[in-house]
């Protein structure tokens, strides 16, 4: 459960990281602690968002892991359920068998011996 939590948290912090930031028109007149501007010079222009594409791979990408590793647990589980399941109508119809068994046994020998002629 910890593995799932950490994949979509870290799948959450990707999104995040690509998304495009919410910006006001003035945003771009101000420079930020790390660029390097010489009076009178203007900002460079913010990089672009990344694509949509990218970020439909990259949504596709987190979607095809979560989807894998739920399989794989779906299958765990149901594997263990089913095991025990199974394992318990086994020896339940096995014991109905045996019991089955012994009463055509006894009923086989009954039959024999009334056919018999007494002693």
């Amino acid at each position: 459960m910890a593995d799932e939590r950490d994949l979509l948290g870290a799948a959450d912090a990707l999104l995040h990281r690509h998304a495009p930031a919410q910006s006001s028109p003035d945003d771009d007149a101000v420079p930020t602690l790390t660029e390097l501007i010489a009076p009178g010079q203007r900002t460079a222009p913010p990089e672009p968002p990344p694509s949509d594409a990218f970020t439909r791979e990259i949504v596709a990408e987190v979607v095809a892991e979560v989807e894998a590793r739920l399989a794989r647990d779906l299958e765990r589980r149901l594997t263990q359920h089913l095991v025990a399941e199974v394992q318990a109508a086994v020896g339940a119809a096995l014991g109905d068998l045996r019991q089955d068994l012994a009463n055509a046994v006894g009923d086989a020998v009954a039959d024999a011996l009334s056919r018999r002629p007494p002693r």
